[in-house]
């Protein structure tokens, strides 16, 4: 008997996924046209919108045409080649009649990742870790036309992590800015496992050198820590014990926002993000990074005019639709294999290392998904009359 009970245990979670599989196959399709912006695509294994194709997939969204969203070719961006050769696709040549017509036939736009591709990034035998110009990125002026045009017809518009730092002209930033009524402070940040230029060869080390140079040209710090660069060079440093209780901060979630958007109360978050001000009471701060400060880390902060706790997502909701995810929400290692499973994130437990707080897998399952399956979800719900008004705006 307790021999039969382990064969069908076996055969049970051997033959789940092709069950899994089958459901999705059967979930009915649904029909949203989604503009994808990714300016920072180095590689073929380096796509910044992966976790939007991920679930585009898992949800069966799918293009007007009935075709599903291909993660290599429906987007707008930087699209590598082979030795070192590239094009880019945008809304940069295009009149405003062109653009009227994309924003016109598509639903919503998100742009996840402006950064773009640098020189020592591209081309090969340099070093990664340090400084260089731009080839490609930053948002331009047609860009912010195009969210704009999205904004008029009151469609949705998400936004996120460096959308106007560097290579981001000063008068396009400000148009954003003033469109959105949002205003980033100029600072970006992110923790790091270890502060030790030894132990941690991914430290960039043009950040180190920023550092040394307001600092006696010195660098002591040997534990995990937080890193805050500014936009004009300057650069603090946080380290755990000393200056932060923990070097990982945390985004915190109000009940309600925990209901809307299926997310937890609290989870931590090990990645970049910017630090933004609201700019009116017609926005709405839905979640909050809190930096685990000492009061020694405080008082630093305070110094600098960083705020302990800040935004992680502001969103617009009314007359239009526009979310900023202050953090590189996008930006996860998920794997598609499990993207049509029906089902899955009944399985989300097994799909990170728990006990690793840097694995930003935790983050894609317990945060970004459910995130995005409701913003996408609630959309997807008043598009018939989201499509109605614009055609008669």
């Amino acid at each position: 008997m307790k021999s039969r009970l382990i064969l069908w245990t076996l055969v049970f979670f051997l033959l789940t996924p092709a069950w899994m599989r089958l459901a999705w196959e059967f979930t009915p399709k649904k029909v949203m046209d989604l503009m994808i912006v990714d300016k920072t695509v180095l590689n073929s294994s380096s796509v910044k919108h992966r976790s939007v194709n991920w679930i585009l997939d898992h949800e069966k969204y799918i293009k007007s045409d009935s075709s599903f969203y291909e993660i290599d070719k429906d987007y707008y961006g930087f699209f590598p080649g082979d030795n070192e050769n590239y094009t880019t696709r945008d809304f940069d040549n295009m009149s405003e009649d062109e653009l009227d017509s994309i924003a016109d036939q598509n639903d919503a736009l998100y742009f996840t990742d402006t950064y773009g591709i640098f020189v020592n990034e591209w081309y090969r035998h340099r070093d990664i870790h340090e400084e260089s110009h731009s080839i490609y990125g930053g948002l331009s002026e047609k860009d912010v036309r195009m969210m704009e045009k999205m904004k008029e017809r009151k469609k949705l518009i998400i936004t996120e992590f460096n959308m106007i730092g560097m290579p981001t002209p000063v008068d396009v930033r400000h148009n954003f800015e003033n469109s959105f009524r949002i205003k980033w402070t100029g600072w970006m940040a992110r923790s790091i496992t270890s502060l030790d230029t030894i132990e941690n060869p991914d430290l960039p080390m043009w950040i180190v050198r920023a550092y040394k140079k307001t600092h006696g040209n010195s660098w002591r710090f040997k534990k995990a820590g937080m890193l805050f660069i500014n936009e004009n060079g300057t650069v603090a440093v946080l380290e755990e014990g000393k200056d932060l209780q923990e070097a990982i901060p945390t985004i915190v979630t109000d009940k309600q926002n925990q209901s809307r958007f299926g997310v937890p109360g609290t989870i931590i978050y090990p990645y970049w993000m910017d630090i933004w001000e609201n700019q009116t009471d017609s926005n709405t701060i839905q979640s909050s990074y809190i930096i685990n400060t000492t009061a020694t880390g405080l008082t630093q902060l305070s110094t600098l005019g960083i705020p302990k706790i800040f935004p992680a997502i502001i969103e617009h909701r009314g007359n239009y639709r526009f979310f900023y995810f202050c953090g590189d929400f996008a930006d996860n290692p998920t794997k598609f294999r499990f993207a049509k499973l029906s089902g899955i994130t009944g399985l989300k437990f097994l799909m990170y290392n728990a006990k690793d707080q840097t694995d930003r897998n935790r983050f894609f399952w317990e945060f970004y998904l459910p995130l995005m399956q409701n913003i996408l979800g609630d959309y997807y719900r008043e598009l018939p009359l989201v499509r109605k008004l614009a055609k008669i705006r």
